[in-house]
């Protein structure tokens, strides 16, 4: 970070950061808007050459895609609408689905529109089929942001890319550049003249030069947010292997934690649907919403993609939106059984391609 009382605050505009309504439910319809690493994966992937070794040094095929490719249906936030509307519209086809599950909301009366699943619900749905992964325990973001504002030491607001680390206050953020590291409390969030903010509960202390100093939560509270979403529906008797990332929100210091606990990301690439089986990266996983934010041509166009290469669609939606409704999921299934596409989920698709 810049020492240099200098520093000048200028604007660096990025279109439609700084739009958007503050209050939370806002925040979470504003969800895919979401920061994504745009890095390739390794070359050599873990399971790039479809083959795993036995004890006794016999080599043999890992389990492949259906012939006809695979597509997983994986919702987003656990709302009691993944049992009343996906759930019915998946039992038509006899498909399973994959259900992103914020710890601290389960059998919550009071979030979303009618409230979240409750362990019952899950335990039915885990009965037909389905896999209940971590969406962490309180729906915070796991990315990392830079700042698009100068803040100079005295100042209690930053202004980064995304604010969505200031939904929750009390928490610790991270400031860091290339040379330091500053951790501060989150006070609040919102907007003023110059843009959104994270408000502060002290000064940041240091000069911090937008475009250099990065935004996100510290390493201990990456593993708290994963580490005990995880353990808390294992306790409540369900087996968690892989997460779904809030927001959408992932990257390569994400990635880092995430690896430490689960076998797999939903959506480490937002923006695509499809994603290649050779030399599949379960941490390196396309997922886009099939629903919200999209056009039937446009998901017809991918699931005719899918089945002509025999590839792994990864799909999504947020059953508590009012576009969301049982018909509409089952038209997508329909279009799904119509090319004789195979539904995993996506612990299953991640067995057989990784």
């Amino acid at each position: 970070m810049s020492t240099d009382p200098s520093i000048s605050r200028r604007r660096i505009l990025r279109c439609g950061v700084l739009a958007g309504a503050l209050s939370l439910a806002g925040c979470f319809a504003d969800e895919r808007a979401g920061v994504t690493s745009d890095d390739d994966p390794p070359e050599e992937s873990a399971g790039g050459s479809g083959e795993e070794r036995r004890d006794d040094g016999e080599k043999h095929r890992s389990p492949e895609l259906p012939e006809g490719g695979a597509v997983v249906f994986v919702y987003d936030d656990g709302p009691l609408e993944d049992y009343t509307q996906a759930f019915p519209a998946h039992q038509a086809f006899d498909a399973p689905a994959t259900v992103g599950v914020v710890s601290d909301w389960l059998g919550r009366p009071d979030y979303q529109t009618n409230g979240c699943m409750d362990v019952a619900h899950l335990e039915e749905l885990v009965e037909a089929g389905w896999e209940v992964a971590s969406h962490t325990t309180e729906h915070t973001t796991l990315g990392t942001f830079e700042l698009l504002e100068d803040a100079y030491p005295g100042d209690e607001r930053i202004y980064p890319e995304e604010i969505r680390h200031g939904y929750h206050r009390g928490k610790t953020l991270e400031i860091a550049d290339d040379e330091h590291t500053l951790h501060r409390t989150v006070a609040d969030y919102g907007s003023d003249g110059i843009g959104r903010y994270i408000e502060l509960a002290e000064p940041v202390g240091e000069a911090c030069a937008a475009g250099e100093t990065r935004v996100r939560y510290p390493a201990e509270q990456m593993r708290a947010s994963l580490r005990d979403s995880k353990r808390a529906l294992e306790r409540a008797g369900f087996a968690v292997d892989t997460l779904l990332a809030p927001y959408d929100n992932f990257d390569d210091y994400s990635r880092e934690f995430v690896a430490e606990y689960y076998s797999g990301v939903a959506n480490a690439r937002h923006g695509s649907r499809v994603n290649d089986p050779e030399g599949f990266d379960p941490f390196y996983t396309r997922r886009d919403y099939f629903i919200e934010f999209t056009s039937p041509e446009r998901v017809k166009a991918d699931l005719d993609e899918i089945a002509e290469r025999g590839a792994l669609g990864v799909i999504g939606a947020h059953t508590f939106k009012e576009e969301v409704t049982e018909e509409r999921i089952h038209e997508t299934l329909s279009w799904v059984h119509e090319r004789g596409i195979s539904v995993l989920t996506l612990r299953d698709a991640i067995e057989r391609c990784a």
